[in-house]
This record gives C-alpha cells, structure tokens and sequence, in this order.
C-alpha cells in the first residue's frame, strides 16, 4: 500500500522541479505519520481504564516523598484529605479502630462492656470539639494509624462529619518498623514481652520519630491526644499561642512518678552528660539528679516541635534509639520525655496546665495487676480537676458519676475519689505533700514566669 502510494506520487511529480518533489514527498510522510499516531491513540484510549469513573488517586507522603497511588474504588482507601489551609499547630492522635488492642486485649469499660477503639475515639473527639476546637478551629487533627488497625471508609466519612480539620494517615515504611538488627521473633526475649511490638512502635514514634514527620509537614507545635484521653471542662484560651506568647517549649497536664525506665537507661543518660558536659547547666543536672524519675503523663502533652529536633535534645534521642531499649526494654516515651525536657529545658520554658479537667485513666484487664488493683478497676491515670472548671458541687457530682462505674467492683484499694483527683495511685502520688515529685512540681509553680500559675 505504501510503495504504490510513493510511486505513484513520484511519476506525478517527475515533471516538476527536484526541490519541489522533495516538498511534496515530505508533506505526504507527514501526514501518514499524523495519522498513524492518531490511530494508536484511538486503540490504546480503548483499552485504558477510566480512572476518574473507576479508580481514584491518593497522595500520601512517606518519608519526603510524594507517593502517588492508583487504587480501585472497591479496594481500601486512605483518603489523606491534604490540607486546603496550611496550619502550623496540630492535633494528633495515634489510634486503634477494632475491639482488640495489640497490647490490652479486649477493650471493655469499667462496666465490663465490650468497646471499639472506634468508640472511645469518638467520645475522643466530641470532648475535644465542644471544649476546645470549636472555639479555636485554627489548628489541625491528624489520626495516625497503623496498616493492620486502620478504619474503613464509612469510619472515615463519619469521623469527618463537621469536622473539617480532621485528617487520617497511615504509619508505614520507616515510620513504623522495627529498626536495623532487630526481629520480631525476639519479642519474647525483651523485657515486659505482654507489650507487642506494635506497642513498642508507638513508643518509638511518640519519643523519637514524630518530631521529624511533622516539621516535613509544616507544623510548628504539636498536641498529643489519645483515643482515651477526655477533655472535660472549657479550654478558653488558644493553648498553641499560649505557648508561643510566653515561650514555653513543652507543657504537660499530670504528673507522674515512673521507675520502671529500664536496665540499662540510666547508664545512657549518664554517659550522654559526660559525652557532652555542655549539653546543659550545672543546675538542671542537679536538679534532675535529685529525683531522676519524676516524669509527665505524657498521653497528653504539647510541645515546640523545634525543641526536639534541635541539639542537644535530637542528640539526646538519636542516642537512645540507635541503643533498641526502646524495643528490648520497653522504656516509654513517658520517660524519654520527661528526661529530655527537666535536663535541657528551664523550669520557665515548662508549663504545667492546671485549669481544665483532663481523664486519661487505664484499667487493669487481667484478674489481678499488683497487690491492690483487680480486674476492670483503675491501674493507672485518673481525672485530675482543673482549677476553677467546677464549683465543689459540680465536682462532687462529676465524682460520683465517676465512682459508681465502679460500685459493682472491689476497687477501694486502687480507687481515690479526692477534691482535685479521682483515679489510680499512681497520679495521685505526686499530689502528696511528702512525694518524691513534690519538690520539682513547687519549681514549675514559683517559677516567676509560669503565667498560668498566677492566672490560676
């Protein structure tokens, strides 16, 4: 067909000038090329899949990098809801969706009914909503969640629901694995092995990991929430700004006496001073040395996300990460937080918020958790009073609301019902006039320029 169509075109330009054969011959394979090209098009347009009717696309970041992922509308989605307005201060949660926690078992409430992750989220939300982010609606909500425990689309559009800042992510890659060396058949062989290795991931990624993930995302403070943790009274001020105005680098609601920070953890924290004897003052040291493991209740906390990133304190945690204790010993981020900030960080720079009423309380799943704690009641945390949100009467009626959850058990060894806290020993403790947290929380108090102190 080609060869007769150039011969033919030849004898009816052979009597014309040679440069004008050459033109025609070149406008004649131009335009068989053109079309060549458009029937290609033609069969491939065919035989593509319509992306926009029957897939949709995603883009998540994981490490840096923009991933774009093309996944079927029956397959799973992640939809990441990327941020139309770019906030600087966020909310985050880590969370798990089903009825079984990886660590706790079946999760039930104090009256042994069986909940969902889902639900305690939700009650979560709705607290942090009515007494908080409604009035402040500046900031984000991010809900991390790993690949095996993540929530399906109808979780995700009913979460959503009149909550516009609200983004889910997953944790994968290196955000959530095991690092270099380590194997998770070893698990049994680490100290405390009940706690999975999802639970020491967590930890991971609260004490070490996060900082960096959101400063790549752009936010500049962050606010730690649990699915269980409860606002329950008014916060009547922008806390992020709060923290900013008055240069206030880490602020944590309860405080909390925690020795079981692993073998081997004081020796590292040890030989990170000698290594670097000008990391921080003379006086900090001391003052850590006096009670090392005085601590913050850190299932909530809010932070300058710089603080962490910046030496000495990234020094600090690169060096207990690249030890495993993390893994090998489950030391928590409770006690690598609070290492970090009483040794670098002045009291100035640290605000202990006392004026709303916050809930963070764990309950003992298995048939006895110590000598005093049986099961379904509180092993650790409680609901501390935030000063000034109740009047004595409203407190007395919140905490017995609070206890009759627990009428039917035998919790009187490990339940206290007070004026300003109801819950586990362990929270309780540091409100004692002879506890070993006392002396470093009159510091954080008397400090001259702990406005919230005064304000409260």
């Amino acid at each position: 067909m080609i060869p007769q169509t150039l011969a033919r075109a030849k004898s009816k330009t052979s009597k014309y000038h040679p440069r004008m054969r050459s033109l025609l011959l070149f406008v004649l394979l131009f335009f068989m090329l053109f079309i060549g090209c458009f029937q290609m098009y033609i069969f491939h347009s065919q035989k593509m899949p319509n992306y926009g009717r029957d897939h949709h696309m995603t883009v998540e970041k994981d490490g840096g990098k923009n991933i774009l992922n093309l996944q079927r509308t029956k397959d799973r989605k992640f939809d990441t809801q990327s941020k139309i307005t770019q906030h600087t201060d966020v909310i985050v949660y880590l969370a798990q969706f089903g009825k079984y926690h990886t660590s706790y078992g079946f999760q039930q409430n104090s009256n042994q009914e069986s909940i969902t992750g889902l639900s305690k989220l939700n009650k979560s939300l709705e607290l942090l909503y009515t007494n908080y982010v409604e009035s402040f609606p500046s900031c984000a909500i991010l809900i991390f969640f790993d690949s095996d425990h993540g929530p399906d689309n109808e979780t995700m559009v009913q979460l959503r629901r009149d909550r516009p800042q609200l983004q889910f992510r997953e944790l994968n890659g290196k955000w959530w694995e095991l690092p270099h060396g380590l194997n998770a058949v070893d698990r049994f062989q680490w100290n405390r092995p009940a706690f999975s290795v999802g639970y020491r991931h967590m930890i991971r990624w609260f004490a070490i990991l996060i900082w960096k993930y959101l400063a790549h995302e752009g936010y500049s403070h962050v606010m730690r929430m649990d699915d269980d943790s409860y606002l329950h009274s008014k916060i009547n001020y922008n806390i992020f700004d709060y923290m900013r105005n008055n240069h206030k680098r880490y602020g944590f609601r309860m405080p909390v006496l925690e020795e079981a920070v692993g073998v081997g953890y004081d020796v590292i924290i040890d030989e990170f001073l000698n290594v670097n004897p000008n990391a921080t003052s003379q006086e900090l040291i001391e003052s850590f040395m006096k009670e090392r493991y005085v601590g913050f209740y850190n299932n909530w906390f809010i932070a300058d996300i710089s603080f962490f990133l910046t030496p000495p304190a990234s020094l600090l945690l690169d060096l207990i990460d690249q030890t495993d204790i993390i893994y090998t010993q489950r030391t928590g981020d409770l006690v690598i937080h609070s290492t970090a900030v009483r040794l670098l960080l002045r009291p100035s720079q640290i605000q202990w918020f006392r004026d709303f009423t916050y809930e963070h309380m764990t309950l003992c799943r298995k048939e006895r958790c110590g000598a005093w704690v049986t099961n379904g009641c509180p092993q650790n945390g409680g609901i501390s009073r935030g000063i000034g949100a109740h009047t004595d009467k409203e407190w007395l009626e919140f905490s017995k609301q609070v206890t009759d959850r627990f009428k039917d058990k035998s919790c009187i060894a490990s339940l206290t019902a007070g004026i300003d806290f109801i819950g586990a020993e362990d929270i309780r403790y540091c409100s004692k006039i002879y506890s070993r947290c006392r002396f470093y929380m009159e510091l954080l108090i008397n400090d001259t320029s702990n406005t919230m102190s005064q304000k409260v």
